[in-house]
């Protein structure tokens, strides 16, 4: 057993003589003490730069979208998609009978109230109560017919606000919704009021034939109200066949990226019949995550690139807007997460920029030119939170530690704003906790 110790101990010792051998060989011929070897790097004055990256879709800032709120029949088209069309220019013609008839039965509709009330102020107040039973009778037949229009686009706009909310359709679609429901309001209500006319007379005529002055008055009043609400019907019908007839024209310049219907078909409630875009004003719509959001800034240059965008092309942008307040995003593995949507304008669209393509774009966060610069690996913290690095000696056989100041600093390099380093100088990388003031080092090739 003795002897296992002694033997023990003596290979110990030639262990301990053996380092230290081979650290006086590394020494070389200065001092004494560990000597470390070391990688390093040269300060030197360049870019400190930082990105965000996220994918975004190309779309369109001028669009222009045609929507016909009832069906029509489009009798001819004077464009195809994809063709290059000019404000003004006719997209095509529709039939717009059916309006133009009711539009005249409520005109008709309106003498003959006229010829009512004319009769009403006349001295002989007898007015036949069968023919007002049969207008009554008709204008429950109309209440009807526009409460069921009513309740089909009441429902048809909650839809489309589902949708909208959904971000499943443009602000166009639902504004026209809105108004499809404002008009089969306003037509039921005009409906409501006639019929309302029309009993109030029946309930007048049907005490007597033989009326008051009161009564008569009250004749008289109720048929200017049925002339009133039927000159809102004429002109809520004249305003939408106006409406319907401009917008076969074209509002602005560029191409109908789409035309969503044929010759001799009719138009889709909803559907755009018609849409006019400028491809020369596009603009990308991204979301970034919260996290990343905080280091966003309008005016900031964005690097755009994708699969339909060649290297050889060099497309660039800048943050144009940030939006105030997040929403929720539905990930590709389905996960919900928060984002700030963005968007970024395009400074040079070339014939690779198309709406509707998925781009790549990269936010410049930080960008500064031609400053000094050190590597994060060369840096480590005291425990006052100061910013140091090991400069190793013109003779490059020790190191000693320098405070220097930072100022912007990327995910790679932190710009040097103070403390004495210089351009050229050598600092040690990947630093290890035992290095030391002034400390020997041998540099590694």
């Amino acid at each position: 057993m003795k002897k296992k110790i002694i033997i023990g101990v003596s290979i110990a010792v030639v262990v301990v003589a053996l380092i230290t051998v081979g650290i006086v060989n590394n020494a070389g011929s200065v001092g004494s003490g560990t000597v470390f070897t070391v990688q390093t790097g040269e300060i030197k004055k360049g870019d400190v730069s930082s990105f965000i990256s996220a994918n975004g879709t190309v779309s369109e800032i001028e669009k222009a979208e045609v929507y016909i709120d009832n069906p029509v029949k489009v009798t001819k088209l004077y464009v195809k998609q994809n063709d290059i069309v000019k404000k003004g220019q006719k997209l095509a013609d529709i039939d717009l009978d059916d309006l133009n008839n009711q539009l005249e039965t409520q005109k008709l509709q309106k003498k003959s109230q006229e010829l009512l009330l004319r009769k009403a102020r006349s001295a002989d107040t007898t007015i036949s109560t069968v023919n007002n039973q049969n207008e009554i009778k008709a204008a429950e037949n109309d209440v009807a017919s526009k409460q069921r229009a009513y309740e089909q686009a009441l429902k048809n706009r909650n839809e489309k606000k589902a949708l909208y909310s959904a971000e499943a359709i443009s602000k166009v679609e639902l504004d026209s919704a809105e108004s499809t429901l404002k008009d089969a309001e306003d037509m039921l209500g005009v409906a409501k009021l006639t019929l309302q006319a029309k009993k109030d007379v029946q309930n007048e005529n049907s005490k007597t034939n033989s009326k008051t002055k009161a009564a008569q008055q009250i004749d008289i009043e109720s048929q200017q109200v049925a002339i009133e609400t039927t000159d809102v019907a004429i002109k809520n019908l004249e305003n939408k066949i106006d409406k319907y007839k401009k917008s076969m024209f074209s509002t602005m310049d560029g191409i109908a990226s789409q035309v969503n219907v044929a010759e001799g078909s009719y138009t889709m409630s909803g559907q755009p019949v018609f849409v006019v875009i400028n491809p020369g004003k596009l603009e990308v719509k991204l979301n970034i995550n919260e996290y990343n959001a905080k280091l966003l800034k309008s005016g900031q240059a964005v690097d755009i690139s994708g699969d339909s965008i060649s290297e050889s092309e060099k497309v660039t942008g800048k943050v144009k807007s940030i939006a105030p307040m997040a929403k929720a995003n539905t990930t590709n593995t389905g996960s919900s997460e928060t984002v700030i949507p963005v968007v970024v304008s395009i400074d040079n669209i070339t014939p690779s920029i198309k709406p509707g393509i998925t781009v790549s774009c990269d936010i410049k966060t930080v960008d500064i030119s031609n400053v000094l610069t050190v590597d994060l690996d060369m840096l480590s913290q005291d425990k006052d939170d100061s910013k140091y690095v090991f400069v190793i000696s013109p003779d490059k056989k020790t190191m000693q530690k320098k405070k220097i100041v930072l100022g912007t600093t990327s995910d790679m390099k932190a710009e040097v704003v103070g403390g004495g380093l210089k351009e050229g100088d050598l600092v040690v990388t990947n630093l290890n906790p035992a290095y030391k003031d002034g400390a020997r080092v041998k540099i590694k090739d």
